[in-house]
């Protein structure tokens, strides 16, 4: 009987190739298949290489035969985003602008992926050079919520998202620099982990260099560890990579805190605030200590808005006009309006945001973790998240730990009354990646045993 390799994880699919249940191409063929069958137009791919992927898994099937894997990801399929460059692939960044023509090397948090015998198969789509948290980019047109086809899938991850949740593979690469791994991680019901800044190497910076992470798209917190055993390596191309790695704390009762506001006054839907209080009663009854810590409205989101206009305007102050038209025209008001801010209020927005910042990371001294809804609600509908400030509507609780550089997990929570699901963000201090995952794993396990 056929192994299906679609419905089996990470360590499902290499103990299969381990005993010759399974052999790589045999998985890829299967992935190719559904992906080509797919009537819904989920469109989550702006870059499929069917041809280099086999060639690819024929190698792992040689080295699996051999007993002698690369790593824990050997004939694994995993996506890239769009954003990041593969060797042998354009990079088009989501954008008209962008060129055609294939980039000549891995970037860093690809190399470990390539050199431990991922198969990379596919680049998913992202909006215009990562812009903002829709669901469309200009190059590939409009990618769906497998989960909720009515809805938001967001962004600027929306392929990754998309590919994991659809049941495409078990790893996809995404990034995220405000909440591009996260939001669309609640909004599609996976699991999607920010790791600390320069845990996965990231090169070459970009304007918003100090907020940028590359991050995970999987189906469970255990497929995120494995994955992060691979991408997790130290690259010279990224000097914020060369730090000691933690290990995970030995099992032990967490000093948990939880909040229902943080970077934004939106209020949280009913659904998720009755979820996370949920979670929090199960956490203290499995003996944790459970702390409300809370967090008054501000304007933060305004500040990190401007922020974000400015880097847009850095990003492409130095083309030419002509080379500006080929953006998106949402895409080239934000770089207007980035260029004429006055000096002075972006100066006292971005202190602001230093201040805060700062003193949220330093509370994190008295506790293992904070609990937080990774998004407000479920995804709107389809098109309703547009091209405008979006830190206040949808990204109140992710953009203030890409200024920390704080490891966050984005785990599935719940659903609203329609079934279209949301998700608990799980926040740790900074390069606790490990106890984050560990965390994760038995926040999972509890969720589970609640269902």
């Amino acid at each position: 009987m056929a192994v299906d390799a679609l419905s089996l994880d990470i360590a499902g699919l290499t103990a299969a190739y381990r005993d010759g249940r399974l052999h790589p191409l045999q998985a890829l063929d299967q992935l190719f298949d559904a992906i080509e069958a797919d009537a819904r137009g989920i469109n989550a791919f702006c870059l499929l290489d069917r041809a280099a992927a086999a060639r690819e898994a024929e190698a792992s099937g040689r080295r699996w035969q051999e007993g002698r894997p690369l790593s824990v990801l050997d004939g694994v399929p995993v996506s890239i985003k769009d954003l990041v460059n593969v060797a042998g692939w354009p990079t088009r960044r989501g954008s008209l602008s962008g060129s055609d023509d294939p980039v000549p090397q891995d970037a860093p948090g690809v190399a470990p992926l390539r050199a431990g015998g991922a198969v990379l198969f596919g680049k998913t789509t992202t909006t215009e050079f990562g812009w903002t948290v829709g669901s469309s980019n200009p190059q590939a047109g409009t990618t769906r919520n497998p989960a909720a086809p009515d809805r938001e899938i967001g962004g600027s991850s929306s392929g990754a998202a998309a590919q994991v949740a659809a049941g495409w593979g078990p790893l996809a690469l995404g990034s995220d620099a405000g909440g591009s791994v996260r939001l669309p991680a609640s909004w599609s019901g996976t699991v999607g982990f920010k790791p600390s800044f320069g845990a996965i190497p990231l090169a070459p910076a970009s304007a918003f260099a100090e907020f940028a992470h590359l991050g995970t798209f999987t189906r469970s917190v255990a497929d995120c560890a494995l994955a992060m055993r691979v991408l997790s390596q130290a690259d010279a191309r990224d000097p914020s990579s060369l730090f000691a790695r933690t290990e995970a704390p030995p099992a032990r009762a967490l000093r948990v805190a939880w909040t229902l506001s943080l970077g934004s006054s939106r209020a949280v839907q009913p659904a998720v605030a009755e979820a996370v209080a949920a979670l929090v009663e199960r956490l203290a009854g499995a003996g944790h200590t459970l702390i409300h810590w809370p967090e008054a409205a501000s304007e933060r989101a305004e500040d990190m808005w401007r922020v974000w206009l400015s880097r847009i305007h850095e990003s492409f102050v130095d083309w030419t006009e002509a080379q500006r038209e080929r953006l998106s025209p949402g895409l080239r008001d934000a770089y207007g309006q980035g260029a004429a801010q006055a000096p002075a209020e972006l100066a006292r927005a971005r202190a602001r945001l230093r201040t805060w910042s700062g003193a949220l990371a330093r509370r994190f001294a008295d506790v293992d973790l904070l609990i937080t809804p990774a998004t407000p609600g479920a995804a709107p509908p389809l098109g309703e998240v547009g091209a405008g400030p979006w830190f206040e509507a949808v990204g109140g609780f992710t953009y203030p730990f890409n200024l920390t550089q704080q490891p966050a997990l984005s785990l599935p929570l719940g659903a609203d009354a329609e079934g279209a699901p949301f998700g608990v963000q799980v926040v740790g201090p900074r390069f606790q990646d490990a106890a984050v995952l560990v965390a994760g794993a038995r926040i999972e396990a509890l969720l589970a045993e609640a269902r």
